[in-house]
């Protein structure tokens, strides 16, 4: 019997060593290929801007041209410029100054999308759960509880969920999730806010204010909890259909694919958006008073008057956006449309072509009610 044992252990061996060989070879190889790609993105994006350069000047100054061949070369450019950030988002990423200064030098990019995919799940369930920790504690403390200690660990939380929101958003943006503009600095601003009411000293000032942030941030993340439910099956439904990327995620305010399925949030979205202008009302009218003395009442009254002004303005921004769309958003979505089929890792190719039939049946009924109505729908707008 032990030497029975012994001979499979020994082939077994044999084989695990082999497989391993096999394995770190696999492992060069692919580095070697990935810097190989690495490298022929980086030409064939320096020779579109150029060639996108050259047909402007072309375009300004020969009125011979060909308008037409010019225009067909421009969007074929341009079709090979969206697509170049698929083939981006296969590639290993600089990890950016950030993520270098809290991690070193460590190399965050996932090789498989399955990888990615559920790590971008992760961080769903996270600001989920924290947003459900942190609306009931708000509630205890706004009704129930008055300890100056337990203010201290809310608000410590909220700083360690906004830390750590940061590092995750840039590791997420490292593997190809698309968070920019000002959601790219939101939660930077809100890491900063939280760590002045962590130590903003126990005062006539904070008393003052305390009772109306914990009912702000009770209804916040009240808010935050019912765009997630929404968002999350929204973003299912868009992956699958290859009208989203597949690494995008939801976030705390509003963006254009929500309008087709979540214009209902708006209200409360700028609910938030009021609630926030009035904190920062407030807390400047505090800061005027005679008993006032700490300068984290002024500091948190701009911060959240930049954030409620970032908001507001992001948010209309969107919706002229959505309302009217521009060329290069339209030659966006009809390239994601016609590579949809291979969209959403973790959906089968059968059920994404299902679910795609099925959706442009919809639409087209939609269509055909909307044009024997003589209206036209604006949430199918271009995304």
């Amino acid at each position: 019997m032990f030497e029975k044992i012994q001979e499979a252990l020994d082939t077994e061996w044999q084989n695990l060593s082999k497989k391993h060989v096999a394995l770190l070879e696999a492992t060069d190889k692919m580095k070697s290929e990935q810097s190989g790609c690495l490298q022929s993105a980086k030409h064939c994006r320096t020779y579109i801007q150029f060639l996108l350069k050259e047909i402007d000047k072309i375009d300004k100054c020969d009125d011979n041209v060909d308008q037409k061949k010019l225009v067909s070369l421009r969007d074929e450019l341009q079709r090979k410029e969206i697509l170049l950030r698929d083939v981006d988002d296969s590639l290993p990423r600089n990890p950016g100054i950030y993520l270098r200064i809290v991690l070193g030098a460590l190399n965050i990019s996932f090789l498989s999308k399955q990888d990615k995919f559920a790590y971008k799940n992760d961080y769903e369930q996270f600001k989920i759960v924290v947003s459900g920790i942190s609306a009931v504690l708000a509630f205890l403390l706004y009704f129930f509880i008055q300890s100056r200690v337990l203010d201290i660990v809310f608000h410590f939380l909220l700083v360690w969920y906004y830390c750590t929101l940061t590092i995750r958003e840039r590791i997420l943006i490292a593997n190809g999730s698309r968070i920019k503009g000002w959601w790219n600095i939101y939660h930077f601003i809100s890491t900063v806010c939280a760590s002045i009411l962590l130590i903003w000293p126990s005062s006539t000032s904070y008393d003052e204010f305390r009772d109306q942030f914990m009912l702000f941030s009770l209804y916040l993340n009240i808010v935050h909890c019912i765009q997630y439910q929404y968002q999350v099956g929204c973003l299912y439904k868009l992956h699958a259909l290859g009208q989203r990327h597949p690494m995008d995620i939801t976030v705390d305010g509003f963006m254009s694919w929500m309008f087709r399925r979540m214009t209902f949030t708006l209200p409360f979205l700028f609910g938030a958006y009021i609630f926030e202008l009035y904190n920062a009302y407030s807390l400047y009218y505090i800061s005027r008073q005679p008993y006032c003395h700490e300068w984290q009442v002024l500091a948190v009254a701009i911060i959240y008057f930049i954030q409620a002004s970032g908001n507001i303005i992001t948010v209309c921004m969107v919706i002229r956006q959505k309302l009217f769309p521009s060329s290069r958003m339209a030659l966006r979505w009809t390239v994601s449309r016609k590579y949809s089929v291979v969209a959403s890792p973790g959906v089968d190719s059968i059920t994404q072509i299902e679910m795609v039939q099925k959706y442009r049946t919809d639409e087209k009924s939609e269509g055909d009610v909307s044009d024997n109505d003589g209206q036209s729908n604006p949430s199918q707008s271009v995304d």
